[in-house]
């Protein structure tokens, strides 16, 4: 194995950790807006090493651009792995800063959480196969986002801002995703799409 073929190899292992965390945090948000506060210590744990392993993740494609002087897909790799890592990294506080708010959430926004496990599951397998990858992420994009017009809908009348904040945070985690998924398809054909 070339060097650059390992260096990659040690950036894709932290990114795929990155993602583990990232879905973790967002499944124990979860948790925490069904009322289950217990979990708050552990998301905030994982939003600590998001941004450890995040300013580690740069500086390693920072380095790899230094070291081996990428071109074409290599050059792709690294600097939308550094936009990756950030928006895993920034999933993790949305996730934090939801399983902080106490309100009470219309029901439909806990139906999100299954197209946000789809939505991570698409992902995961993004980094091998981009086939059908912006089709399946937009139809679950717009998922998320219909609950989330509904939601803040059935919301109107109320006055819980920490409501109408996690619903929109939800939202926001979802078009990160997207985001993810535009950029592994950026990697691996080399042409920019808007999931949206």
């Amino acid at each position: 194995m070339k060097r650059i073929e390992e260096k990659e190899k040690a950036i894709m292992d932290e990114i795929m950790e990155m993602h583990a965390l990232a879905e973790r945090a967002v499944e124990l948000s979860f948790r925490a807006m069904r009322g289950d506060k217990s979990v708050v210590r552990e998301i905030s744990r994982i939003e600590q090493q998001t941004d450890v392993l995040d300013t580690d993740i740069n500086y390693a494609c920072t380095t790899f651009i230094a070291l081996f002087q990428p071109v074409a897909r290599d050059l792709r790799f690294a600097i939308s792995i550094m936009r990756i890592s950030s928006s895993y990294e920034r999933i993790a506080d949305i996730a934090q800063e939801i399983s902080l708010y106490e309100s009470k959430l219309p029901e439909i926004v806990f139906k999100a959480e299954k197209y946000l496990k789809k939505m991570f599951d698409a992902v995961k397998e993004g980094y091998t196969k981009t086939e059908g990858l912006k089709e399946r992420m937009t139809e679950l994009d717009n998922a998320v986002d219909e609950i989330y017009v509904e939601a803040i809908e059935q919301l109107e009348e109320s006055c819980d801002v920490n409501a109408v904040l996690t619903v929109r945070h939800i939202e926001r985690i979802g078009d990160l995703l997207a985001k993810i998924a535009a950029r592994q398809i950026f990697i691996k054909e080399g042409r920019r799409v808007w999931i949206i």
